[in-house]
């Protein structure tokens, strides 16, 4: 605990104009108080009056009393600090890889020698601006001012700094280029029909149970019982790193209806690898699904020119299909998605995908009725306006 010193410094005249010198207590590499250092601040050509308001103003805004200043530098408070006691800790090696991405290929550049002390929100809210200026996705700047936040927060929590500058930053909605669709199930045939075997089986599963691409690639030999026609959902491979189940409710189990049974006994005879997982690559260990898609699906996607769709397109038809059956109710699908909460399950749903489909068909009907434009009949070429 650190010991509280009050003091309200000393104002010095020299040459009619007023300065204010104190002294801080400054924490050190250790994260503890190492000893205490000399500053001042200019007050202006000012009565004495003044120049002692201005000294409680000062005071009270700061507090020199009682909040030592970080003096090292953010790189060391992250290094000898924040890493080993909260990234570190966390259990999912991704995670890890990401935020020392983010911190070695763009926060330690620009903010690394900078005093953790000296760290403002003007100087954060620059550093993302000039972000976005050299072009990266706001995404991506999200992603930066997220991980700049947790680790601020953590040194006022241990209470280095007075306030998380990182915080209260405006950067916008994060919009996707081209988000995910579902397919249509004459796109789901058409896409099966031209891939091979290997990635048929991926797409059939993903798009069967409605599992994310990490999900499916991640399945394992023994997660397929065949005597009590269960498909078990254990860990995830994304990024080709293996990982537990996403959340509690990721691990989830699959009663396999006869044709799922039909479709996972045929890769296995198909494939014939000994290795554990489901889904191997040659060496008999799991797919990088980025690789994999590049590989063996872009190809296929290329030459039949369908609109743009992905891993997680598997997940959408699934979803989206689903969600319009009367006979599902909500915590069944959600249970099915392994989604922590409705809200989420509810953004795959177009609740009133009927009403518009029909309102669209009632429409057609009485457009069908004006003549020859919209009866849909081939003319013999097209009509030129007089």
């Amino acid at each position: 605990m650190i010991r509280r010193r009050y003091q309200v410094g000393s104002l010095e005249l020299r040459n009619g104009v007023y300065r204010l010198r104190y002294r801080i207590d400054v924490i050190g590499h250790t994260g503890k108080v190492e000893g205490r250092k000399r500053k001042s601040v200019t007050l202006g050509r000012i009565t004495r009056r003044e120049a002692l308001r201005k000294r409680e103003e000062f005071l009270a805004k700061h507090g020199l009393g009682g909040k030592p200043r970080a003096e090292m530098a953010f790189t060391d408070y992250w290094d000898l600090h924040y890493w080993p006691n909260a990234v570190d800790q966390k259990k999912d090696v991704s995670t890890k890889k990401f935020y020392t991405s983010l911190f070695k290929n763009h926060i330690e550049p620009v903010v690394g020698k900078v005093a953790l002390g000296d760290i403002k929100r003007f100087g954060v809210e620059a550093f993302l601006s000039d972000k976005l200026k050299e072009g990266y996705s706001r995404q991506t700047v999200h992603h930066l001012r997220n991980v700049l936040s947790k680790a601020l927060q953590a040194a006022r929590r241990w209470e280095w700094i007075e306030e998380n500058p990182a915080r209260m930053i405006e950067l916008g909605k994060v919009h996707k280029v081209r988000p995910a669709r579902a397919l249509a199930l004459e796109e789901v045939s058409i896409i099966a029909e031209n891939l091979p075997e290997g990635p048929k089986a991926v797409l059939v599963t993903g798009v069967f149970f409605g599992l994310r691409i990490g999900e499916v690639l991640g399945l394992k030999v023994q997660d397929v019982d065949f005597e009590h026609r269960i498909l078990k959902v254990e860990r995830s491979a994304t990024r080709g790193i293996i990982k537990e189940a996403k959340g509690p409710e990721g691990k989830r189990q699959f009663r396999l209806p006869d044709l799922a049974v039909r479709i996972m006994q045929h890769w296995l005879h198909v494939q014939n690898s000994d290795s554990e997982w489901l889904f191997p690559n040659a060496k008999g260990s799991i797919y990088e699904d980025r690789l994999y898609w590049k590989r063996f699906v872009k190809p296929v996607a290329d030459r039949l020119n369908l609109p743009h769709w992905s891993w997680h397109s598997m997940r959408h038809t699934f979803l989206t299909f689903n969600g319009l059956r009367e006979d599902l109710s909500l915590p069944v699908l959600q249970s099915l998605a392994g989604h922590a909460n409705p809200e989420t399950t509810m953004q795959y749903i177009d609740k009133f995908w009927r009403e518009k489909t029909e309102a669209l068909q009632v429409w057609a009907e009485k457009l069908a009725t004006l003549g020859p434009m919209f009866d849909g009949h081939e003319k013999a070429g097209p009509q030129v306006l007089q």
